[in-house]
């Protein structure tokens, strides 16, 4: 049972029925045009208030008369932001800001009479002399809703034939909550741009224009309701994501919304390179771990497939995100193929080389259906596709009126054990015979989101020897960019393992991330030579290192281990070395790294041979408990205590069969 289950039993127990709180959000619609009844609506006279197919409501009385039209009750408890919005259209009445006027309340009592109301101003209202319609938006109090809300148009007739109609009436809500899923929504937002009079790009060409898409992408967003939003389709402009993130911090009224910032700013008159992918986070829910990166070292697409790491806040654990826009179909379907089987292996490619956390999911409008190679090179790296996973029916792209799956989210093995859901929220297509729901289009591609259980891992025991010889690479070691871009100079030889022999930038090799958090111990042994090495630099220029809380190796908090045997700095010969690593320097994103630190002035480039790095730790008291029947061997009893082996030692310590201490 999932705790949060357990929880809500728990509740329901001690306190009765539990409400819980909305995590998606509320958007409905009512009054549509061309229907033939006004659905759950209601009103207190039916002789004022009643539906048209053209117009929707419709109040009118020849004479005096008070008439009420409600929506139905709604659970607005904990919402954040409610938004009101309708077309009306007033004409010949006395005063309509007092004759046609809108309230709410957050606990109807069933009766228009005995319930507290509170007004809602309308603004604006029609000019009264015609039947043109016009749009009203409320943002409505949070302080005025409640778990029965429920608002009203008020008609008081003070004139013959005053009619007011009203149509389209929309309630959107959306609720701050805490759902135990961490959710992760990627979209091609097809050309937003802050300058949109640098580009042909834009289909707005005004500030209006980009206001009014801004709107909708924010409406869309909230719909998904997402803790990490990958975009592509960008300007290459850090403005961009920083004016979107401004207006949902002024939407929600707090500072919950951030941006990844990263170094891309292009010419805008350039058409070809002017396009970014980018992210934007809830910074209640995550943070970024290290840069942004780029998967790819071709001009466009670096910009447009970007690598950026997170870590949930309330469980600790990290994955790896990408977010990518392969090269585009066009009127030939096989034109731009060898260009995205080129992105695949790419990006397949960058994100061998991350090192801050295994788990990897992959977003992206990636311009293939699922049968096509470029994607048949992902699936054959260890990726599956997730959106396929849940709905093989699935879509977020038409051509021609049918929907085809083109943005994909993918995701290694160990990512995929902690995905719950994936799905396509399909608010910007009309393809497959559905007409898209109730939000004006801001995109040609849907939106979709994976929902992630984070694991929160526990201590896991190691016992790994990297660097062997014989081998082709340098395999799960790690060989990261570092200082402006400059890949680290390690190289592996099948002869003598990882060598590193250039002077200048700091080159690192390290470890993969191990969780040793809470490990009992952890040793580390490697053979290593050195050669045309100063036997006093060697201890700052050829050093090992050790970090609980990897990030990358530039921002990571490292400490330094003494390395107890080095070679005489003047031949080839090999040494051993083991070092033992206290335990309070492990943690649940440890990195073990070797670094080669010689300045470019001096004589000597010293040559750093390492192979046979064998790397264990232990969870348990497995090592204390081996020891112990080492030494007690031949007096050591084995013995079934409530069903299960237990070993018995002289001194009258227990232990089980993984190790662990019982007495």
């Amino acid at each position: 049972m999932k705790k949060s289950t357990f929880l809500v039993v728990l509740l329901t127990i001690f306190c009765g029925t539990l409400v819980a709180a909305n995590c998606d959000p509320i958007n409905i619609t009512w009054l549509q045009t061309g229907k033939t009844n006004w659905g759950d609506m209601r009103t207190t006279d039916s002789d004022i208030w009643s539906y048209n197919s053209s117009y929707g409501a419709k109040a009118n009385a020849t004479g005096s008369g008070e008439g009420w039209l409600l929506t139905p009750e709604q659970n607005l408890e904990h919402a954040e932001v409610v938004n009101l919005s309708f077309y009306h259209v007033n004409r010949n009445a006395n005063n309509p800001e007092s004759d046609f006027t809108l309230w709410v309340t957050d606990n109807y009592t069933g009766n228009v009479g005995t319930t507290e109301w509170k007004q809602l101003t309308i603004s604006p209202y029609s000019t009264n002399t015609d039947w043109n319609f016009v749009t009203v938006s409320i943002e409505v109090p949070t302080g005025y809703v409640g778990a029965k809300t429920v608002f009203g148009f008020k008609y008081v007739c003070t004139s013959a034939n005053a009619t007011w109609e009203i149509k389209a009436l929309k309630l959107y809500a959306t609720f701050d909550c805490e759902r135990e899923e961490l959710r992760v929504c990627g979209q091609n937002l097809r050309n937003y741009y802050y300058n949109y009079s640098t580009s042909s790009r834009p289909e707005y060409h005004d500030d209006a224009g980009r206001a009014t898409k801004t709107y909708k992408i924010m409406d869309g967003m909230f719909a998904v309701n997402a803790d990490i939003y990958a975009f592509c389709e960008l300007e290459a402009k850090p403005i961009i994501l920083k004016q979107l993130v401004d207006s949902l911090n002024k939407k929600v009224g707090k500072t919950r919304y951030d941006y990844v910032v990263e170094d891309i700013d292009e010419d805008p008159g350039s058409y070809d390179n002017n396009l970014k992918s980018g992210f934007v986070y809830r910074v209640d829910k995550v943070k970024t771990i290290g840069e942004s990166s780029a998967a790819s070292t071709y001009a466009y697409y670096k910009q447009t497939m970007r690598i950026q790491a997170f870590e949930e806040l309330s469980s600790g654990e990290r994955f790896v995100l990408s977010m990518n826009h392969f090269k585009a179909k066009d009127s030939s379907e096989d034109a731009g193929d060898q260009q995205r089987q080129n992105n695949a292996n790419n990006l397949v490619s960058a994100l061998k080389k991350v090192s801050v956390d295994p788990d990897i999911l992959i977003l992206g409008d990636l311009n293939c259906t699922i049968t096509e190679t470029p994607l048949t090179i992902i699936k054959n790296a260890g990726y599956e596709e997730q959106l396929l996973r849940f709905d093989e029916n699935t879509w977020s792209h038409c051509y021609s009126s049918t929907g085809e799956l083109i943005d994909h989210a993918f995701a290694n093995a160990s990512m995929a054990k902690q995905v719950v859901d994936a799905q396509v929220k399909h608010i910007c297509t009309t393809c497959n015979g559905y007409s898209g729901n109730y939000y004006a289009s801001y995109s040609d591609h849907d939106p979709y989101y994976v929902d992630l259980l984070l694991s929160s891992g526990e201590c896991e025991d190691v016992d790994k020897t990297y660097l062997q010889t014989g081998g082709s690479s340098l395999g799960e070691m790690k060989n990261p960019q570092t200082i402006s871009g400059v890949y680290n100079k390690w190289q592996y030889n099948s002869s003598y393992g990882a060598v590193c022999k250039t002077k200048g930038n700091p080159h690192w090799l390290h470890t993969p991330v191990y969780n040793l958090e809470g490990a009992k111990s952890a040793t580390v042994e490697f053979e290593h030579a050195l050669n045309f090495a100063n036997v006093s630099d060697m201890t700052t220029q050829q050093t090992m290192w050790i970090t609980p809380n990897f990030s990358d190796v530039t921002s990571s908090t490292w400490t330094q281990l003494t390395i107890p045997n080095y070679p005489s700095g003047s031949n080839w010969t090999f040494v051993s070395t083991k070092v033992d690593i206290p335990t309070n320097l492990l943690g649940k994103h440890t990195v073990i790294a070797f670094k080669y630190d010689v300045p470019e002035e001096g004589s000597n480039t010293p040559n750093w041979e390492i192979k046979n790095l064998h790397i264990k730790a232990s969870c348990s008291d497995i090592t204390s408990m081996e020891e112990s029947v080492q030494s007690h061997k031949s007096d050591a009893i084995r013995l079934i205590e409530d069903g299960r082996l237990v070993i018995l030692l002289p001194d009258g310590s227990k232990y089980d069969m993984r190790g662990t201490r019982l007495q």
